[in-house]
């Protein structure tokens, strides 16, 4: 028996083109249970809301999603929310039921693997916009567009804010888990390819001894340090390093500008992150900004992701190359990268006296609202 969850934004004849947008919503929120859902031309949200693992996280995105119905201009589709576990397998079945029901869109996989899953599939049948990535080996069907809040990113970003500093020298200090690895890989590529300079690795450890040495070996006039690193082991490491060499990290080390005394021990470094959480100000944030300070910041980030995964959608539904898609959202400026992936351009800010404080705001101001 087939669960998914319906969004009904509008009530329209089923031969309103696909691009066309209809007025008056009525917004309706219900679970339907059937065992085989009638053919309806609509849109499909596939999240792991069944599995122990990402439950929480998928329905974090999902109230995002539903927020932006709210806020955004109607479609002429219904959405229906397939729930699945994290289990390639049956994210890939649950995919070709909502297509078999008539999905003309699919937003999602979350996961990494199921967003494999589909590529694997190597032809799709209807454009896929999934809310995580894939290894860059893969070759993607033409129709899979990725989009998420992919950390590799960001430190491909921090690269291109660290070169502005005119130090030569870059220092990455990562661990043995895979999210370092990946991390300082992406630095070490743009970084490479920008200055044609290699980079120096060197080890996290816990023992008091080994962080000691840190401090001669980062230290230098034309040094900066790249921190791989999640925020407990950054605080922890922020002591030992020098106070006058530049320090750089994702947002891995951002908990929220409430941390006040964990944060003040991170002073001095300079990170990406969203405007969501970071530009309070920045229009789009103030027209989804919310009361909930309950969820934790990684909570916070999932919600926003929702936010821009609805309207990446509706710029996707639009008789338009990808190419001329491009605005500012909640997760940051967004815009489209080939050959398949459309990434987050983050504002970049730096701790000081325990506060997050912007220190380079988005170049391109102007608003893409209208979009």
């Amino acid at each position: 028996m087939q669960r998914f969850f319906i969004i009904a934004l509008a009530v329209i004849s089923l031969s309103v083109s696909p691009v066309a947008m209809a007025t008056d919503p009525i917004v309706r929120l219900q679970w339907e249970n059937v065992s085989e859902p009638q053919l309806v031309h609509h849109i499909a949200l596939l999240l792991p809301l069944e599995s122990p693992s990402f439950g929480e996280a998928a329905n974090i995105v999902k109230e995002g999603f539903v927020t932006a119905t709210m806020r955004e201009q109607p479609l002429p589709f219904v959405i229906r929310l397939y729930a699945t576990t994290d289990d390639p397998l049956d994210i890939f079945i649950t995919y070709q039921q909502a297509v078999a029901a008539g999905a003309v869109f699919v937003v999602g996989p979350l996961t990494r693997d199921g967003v494999s899953a589909m590529a694997s599939s190597k032809i799709l049948e209807v454009p896929t916009l999934a809310l995580n990535t894939v290894d860059n080996s893969v070759t993607l069907p033409s129709k899979l567009y990725l989009f998420g809040l992919q950390m590799e990113t960001e430190a491909s970003q921090i690269a291109k804010l660290a070169l502005t500093s005119g130090k030569n020298r870059a220092i990455i200090i990562s661990d043995d888990g895979a999210l370092s690895k990946r991390l300082q890989a992406a630095f070490t590529e743009h970084w490479q390819s920008e200055s044609g300079k290699t980079v120096e690795l060197l080890r996290y450890m816990e023992d008091p001894a080994k962080l000691q040495q840190l401090r001669s070996l980062t230290t230098g006039q034309d040094h900066l340090i790249f921190l791989a690193l999640d925020a407990a082991k950054s605080r922890t490491l922020r002591a030992y390093l020098d106070p006058d060499v530049p320090v750089y990290a994702t947002s891995q080390v951002f908990t929220g500008d409430d941390n006040f005394l964990l944060n003040n021990d991170l002073n001095g470094i300079q990170f990406v992150d969203m405007p969501w959480l970071l530009q309070p100000d920045h229009p789009a944030v103030m027209a989804y900004r919310h009361t909930d300070k309950t969820r934790s910041t990684d909570m916070k980030r999932l919600y926003a992701l929702g936010i821009d995964a609805f309207r990446l959608m509706t710029h996707l539904l639009q008789p338009q190359s990808v190419y001329d898609i491009a605005f500012d959202g909640v997760t940051g400026y967004i815009r489209f990268v080939p050959p398949n992936q459309f990434i987050r351009e983050p504002v970049a800010a730096q701790f000081e006296q325990g506060k997050a404080q912007l220190i380079n705001l988005q170049q391109n101001n102007t608003s893409h609202e209208g979009q």
